[in-house]
């Protein structure tokens, strides 16, 4: 690797903990999580600090996301091809089922997913769900429905990489793991509860771009009280449907990603 991508990388790293973090970090939480010198730490957050992508509380001496981020983000949110090929599937999806719908997309070279569109459930009791943050693979559907579907290379990495369940605490053991993945495959849904939010139900379909290539996943994210079990082959249909339809977008869903 030359030295001009690796510190692309290590900016971009220290980027994402920043846009992933509630809150503000300090040099030497961003130095502690990416395993890089306080000096080179610190150069990187001044670089991005120019750019406008980071500001710093110099009272406290922490750095948040900067207004040029929250900028571009919001561009994309606003992007044209994603209000005409994503927004109209995920609103059809809530309509139907009256649940929360979100759109994830596969992050390879993190082994991790982001949430890009949703459409929230017009009942008053629902998830908040928050757009654009990085998460894990292993826990929740969304996750799961993309990981059933990636290379056993990928899963692996993901395994040996996995955290306890934010929710429960819970540690996956290989068996586990394994067992998850092949009812997702055998399904071609993922059903989890209470995994990253507590008292949840969620179920996704893989979003692929053709063979072997995974984009990411299609969800309903359901408070569990109201969870139908009745009703899981139909939000399986559904979900199915919606998925097939925007692997059927092809160049444009492309676009949007």
């Amino acid at each position: 690797m030359s030295e001009t991508v690796g510190t692309t990388h290590r900016i971009l790293a220290a980027l994402r903990l920043l846009a992933a973090t509630k809150g503000t970090l300090s040099v030497k939480d961003v130095s502690q999580s990416l395993a890089l010198p306080m000096s080179t730490s610190h150069r990187m957050l001044d670089m991005l600090m120019e750019a406008g992508f980071v500001e710093k509380d110099t009272a406290r001496r922490r750095y948040g996301i900067g207004m040029e981020f929250f900028r571009i983000a919001n561009l994309v949110a606003q992007n044209p091809v994603v209000a005409a090929t994503l927004q109209p599937a995920l609103d059809e999806l809530t309509r139907r089922t009256g649940e929360s719908s979100v759109l994830s997309i596969y992050l390879p070279a993190d082994h991790a997913m982001t949430f890009v569109a949703k459409s929230d459930s017009p009942d008053s009791l629902r998830f908040e769900i928050d757009l654009f943050g990085q998460r894990q693979l292993v826990w929740g559907a969304t996750g799961l429905a993309i990981l059933a579907f990636l290379p056993k290379t990928v899963q692996d990495a993901a395994f040996d990489k996995a955290v306890p369940s934010p929710v429960s605490g819970k540690v996956l053991s290989r068996k586990e793991f394994d067992a998850r993945i092949a009812k997702a495959r055998r399904d071609g849904v993922a059903v989890t509860e209470n995994e990253n939010l507590s008292d949840s139900v969620g179920i996704a379909a893989p979003l692929t771009g053709g063979p072997d290539r995974v984009i990411g996943s299609v969800a309903l994210t359901i408070p569990r009280y109201r969870y139908d079990r009745t009703k899981a082959a139909l939000y399986a249909e559904l979900l199915i449907r919606a998925a097939t339809g925007l692997a059927g977008k092809g160049a444009l869903l492309r676009t949007a990603l």
